[in-house]
């Protein structure tokens, strides 16, 4: 028997390669069957969140390399106030088209699978196509990690809405996020370089009744006004942290940018006013998670102008403490309730359901005695001036306490109200001025400041006019003196 003869490298390469094909289309029929599963249970929680009604019709046809699927979703906008007869405007359709392509090479990319979805809109009439035409639809890519997870990239092409005086427009949209295998932990960012709108407003005087489109009353009364808004380089990134079904307010950070805000108003043939101008404007807000109750802290720094006013500094401060968990849940299942309703008023929570979810939610929001304040300053030509206030409740009410005099009065019995401010005097000409009292005397505006701190409003120290309020257990006080109030007897 004549010895096998070993195999030559093209052969072992060639069998190598025959493998590695087979193996890569095992893999690739494997991560299609997965993206297809995958689909179907992200179509199931789009049903459980939107409402199986808003799911008009999908479809998904499955392939070798690449699959392709089209969901259909449908929202019913709400008729007009003043249109009692007219009929119900038809519903505008989202069709989303989405390639898949299957990894472990999809796309070009070491991915269990890439997905490519672009939008249209179905349903507009002639109208609305031509208010469409210069908007370009947006592409939404995910990718899906071979090791769990998603990228996802979201982008708006720059658009234009609108024509002439009455118009918006914007620049291209980049928003990207990444969420784990375990979808707990989500971060992400965002670029957009200019959003600006403009506005036309006619005056009209007061309108008055049994009068027709022809009266005086109808027909303007001062020259047409037009506003422009510009919002220029923004940007931010996020980081956040879903636990125990908390997305409404889930723990995490943020910071972003606004590196222009301008505000113009232009009356008839004037020079165009600028009414608020500001740069360089910083905001960032964390939001922590500490035992059953959630707090959080926002900020924000800018600088510029306010009508006449020129800002060196202005800072924002704001929080919010021992806010209960399980209120919180409640009102999350309150608000997609209410989208599942009615999806234009959702943010309203009215109906009766809100009852309900009062009922529920006002003992556990009390029981935690959360806290809320703010404080603002400001600097104009190198001094600031600064505004605090806040309310905190100190103890939670009875049930008895509240059967007998309802919420208002047995919080207002509990909960400590707090405002102070501190404002330079020399304020004051400039404050007078940006009201449009160009030659008030300075003789007059002290003789103002002197009657308010004869009246008790107000206290002067050194270079500085303070006043401070404080209501505690139903009781009022100014500037450090009792005031006696009868409308506030009712919580005592």
């Amino acid at each position: 028997m004549e010895p096998k003869k070993p195999m030559s490298k093209k052969n072992i390469v060639g069998a190598a390669v025959v493998v590695a094909l087979a193996a890569y289309g095992g893999a690739t029929w494997y991560m299609g069957e997965s993206a297809r599963k995958q689909y179907e249970e992200a179509l199931e929680e789009a049903k459980g969140f939107l409402g199986p009604q808003a799911v008009v019709s999908h479809q998904y046809e499955r392939g070798f390399w690449a699959s392709h699927a089209k969901l259909v979703l449908q929202w019913s906008p709400p008729a007009a106030l003043d249109a009692d007869d007219a009929p119900a405007p038809p519903p505008i359709r989202i069709a989303v088209d989405s390639t898949l392509r299957h990894g472990p090479l999809a796309g070009a990319r070491l991915a269990a699978a890439v997905v490519e979805s672009h939008f249209t809109v179905e349903g507009l009439d002639e109208n609305a196509r031509q208010v469409l035409a210069k908007v370009s639809p947006p592409t939404l890519t995910t990718v899906h990690r071979l090791m769990g997870g998603h990228d996802i990239r979201f982008a708006l092409p720059s658009g234009e809405l609108g024509e002439g005086d009455q118009r918006v427009y914007w620049q291209a949209l980049d928003y990207q996020m990444s969420i784990d295998a375990a979808r707990h932990k989500v971060s992400g960012s965002f670029q957009w370089p200019e959003m600006a709108l403009s506005g036309v407003q006619t005056p009209h005087a007061d309108d008055k009744e049994d009068e027709g489109d022809d009266s005086p009353a109808s027909m303007p009364s001062g020259p047409v006004e037009r506003f422009t808004m510009a919002l220029q380089g923004m940007g931010g990134d996020f980081d956040m942290q879903f636990e125990e079904g908390l997305w409404l307010l889930a723990p995490g950070s943020g910071k972003g940018r606004f590196d222009k805000i301008v505000l113009t108003r232009t009356q008839g043939e004037a020079p165009a006013q600028t009414l608020l101008a500001l740069q360089d404007l910083r905001y960032s807000a964390v939001i922590e998670r500490t035992g059953n109750t959630l707090g959080w802290t926002t900020k924000a720094q800018t600088q510029g102008s306010a009508g006449p006013l020129v800002f060196e500094a202005v800072g924002l401060e704001e929080t919010v403490s021992r806010i209960d968990v399980e209120a919180v849940k409640l009102f999350q299942k309150a608000l997609l309730a209410a989208y599942r309703t009615d999806p234009a008023q959702a943010m309203l929570l009215e109906g009766p359901e809100v009852e309900t979810l009062w009922k529920d939610a006002a003992p556990l929001l009390v029981a935690a005695l959360p806290a809320y304040a703010v404080k603002l300053a400001a600097t104009l030509e190198g001094q600031q001036a600064t505004l605090e206030y806040g309310v905190q409740i100190q103890t939670a009410p009875t049930a008895e306490e509240v059967q007998e005099r309802g919420w208002g009065p047995a919080l207002l019995k509990a909960s400590v109200l707090h405002a102070g401010m501190r404002l330079p005097k020399a304020w004051l000409p400039r404050i007078v001025q940006a009201m449009g009292q160009k030659d008030m005397p300075t003789d007059q505006i002290d003789a103002m400041v002197g009657m308010a701190q004869a009246q008790g409003f107000v206290q002067q120290e050194a270079d500085h006019l303070i006043t401070a309020v404080r209501m505690e257990s139903g009781k009022l006080q100014l500037n450090g003196k009792a005031l006696d109030l009868p409308m506030l007897s009712i919580a005592d």
